[in-house]
């Protein structure tokens, strides 16, 4: 991983099998978020144990220009900008003080907040949000086990797991965001 990774072209994750990729339609006005972003996601998962990771992107136009003083790697056309963030421990849903296990395969309220924002999605760009279960290197692998420490699980306590976003009337998935 590199130091930048917070800055990086985040299309490296949208193209991964294992992680979920939304985004708008091309805006045709300036849309600025401010304030506080609420995930209120909606999931289950074939363990006992799950991260959840959300991340609000920028998507620049096909054919934005690129900038001269950035590295010559940097594309600009397509960019995704990673504009917040947050990782949420599906353990500590409730509280984090009393971790709880996942019951398999039952839909589970996933409560959290992302850190405030206040950025302009510029007309001609897109809005993106990835959803994704594992955050390596960034943020230590979950076993899919509910465990009593995580820190101590052992290399069996490590398990393939299934995870699911469910968007459907009943059980919707959503993100609270403030418009200015």
């Amino acid at each position: 991983m590199t130091r930048e990774y917070m800055t990086d072209d985040q299309r490296f994750a949208s193209r991964r099998p294992d992680v979920l990729t939304y985004q708008t339609d091309v805006l045709t006005e300036d849309l600025t978020l401010a304030g506080p972003i609420q995930a209120l996601l909606q999931v289950a998962t074939t363990g006992t144990d799950a991260d959840w990771v959300v991340k609000i992107i920028d998507v620049y136009p096909n054919d934005t220009p690129d900038n001269p003083r950035n590295l010559p790697n940097v594309k600009l056309g397509g960019y995704q900008q990673l504009v917040r963030s947050e990782v949420m421990r599906g353990r500590f849903r409730e509280s984090f003080s009393q971790p709880k296990a996942f019951t398999p395969n039952e839909v589970t309220a996933v409560p959290f907040a992302l850190q405030d924002l206040c950025h302009t999605f510029k007309k001609g760009h897109r809005l993106m949000v990835q959803v994704q279960s594992s955050w390596f290197p960034l943020v230590d692998r979950n076993p899919q086990t509910f465990v009593p420490n995580i820190y101590e699980a052992k290399d069996e306590d490590f398990q393939k797991a299934t995870h699911r976003l469910y968007h459907s009337p009943e059980h919707a998935s959503q993100l609270v965001v403030k418009v200015l």
